[in-house]
């Protein structure tokens, strides 16, 4: 009777729990001077996206992992990025080019990107959404890197914005 107790006890506890109640995804931004490229790797959870794509209605057939040979569903998340990423150099959208991706075995998926070349004069202006419509918990953070010197941002869902000052 007692281990019967214990395993309802358990499962019960197993069930009323979540699999992570905070999110986050970073961002690190290099300029590569030579270029003049910014060069973007995000950071997530892969399974965090899959559900923040699916509930903005796009239908995925296979998880993210194996999807890195489709040039259509690379289409589909470059543009799913940009809804909740995007950067503004001195008043101007900068483009960003989904360049590849890679799900690590923990599921933490990295996306890589970069920019037409651009020169930097004043101020970058970060908007760091990304899965704060599905996730109300979500925290992003952005490390932005020019000539080895390092500033930050933290975006919040009442904070989705930032300006980095050069």
């Amino acid at each position: 009777m007692k281990k019967l107790v214990a395993v309802f006890a358990f499962i019960s506890v197993l069930f009323s729990a979540n699999a992570h109640e905070y999110y986050f995804a970073f961002g690190e931004v290099e300029y590569n001077g030579s270029t003049r490229k910014l060069e973007i790797t995000l950071e997530m959870s892969a399974h965090d996206l899959e559900s923040d794509m699916k509930r903005s209605g796009i239908l995925l057939d296979k998880h993210i992992e194996n999807q890195s040979q489709n040039p259509g569903f690379k289409k589909q998340l470059e543009s799913h990025l940009s809804t909740g990423f995007s950067i503004t150099a001195d008043n101007s959208p900068v483009v960003l080019k989904l360049i590849g991706f890679d799900v690590l075995p923990t599921g933490l998926l990295y996306v890589y990107m970069e920019s037409e070349p651009l020169e930097l004069m004043k101020s970058l202006a970060f908007k760091f959404d990304l899965l704060m419509e599905s996730f109300p918990n979500q925290q992003n953070k952005v490390t932005f890197i020019r000539n080895s010197h390092k500033q930050t941002a933290v975006f919040l869902p009442t904070k989705p914005t930032e300006i980095i000052t050069l």
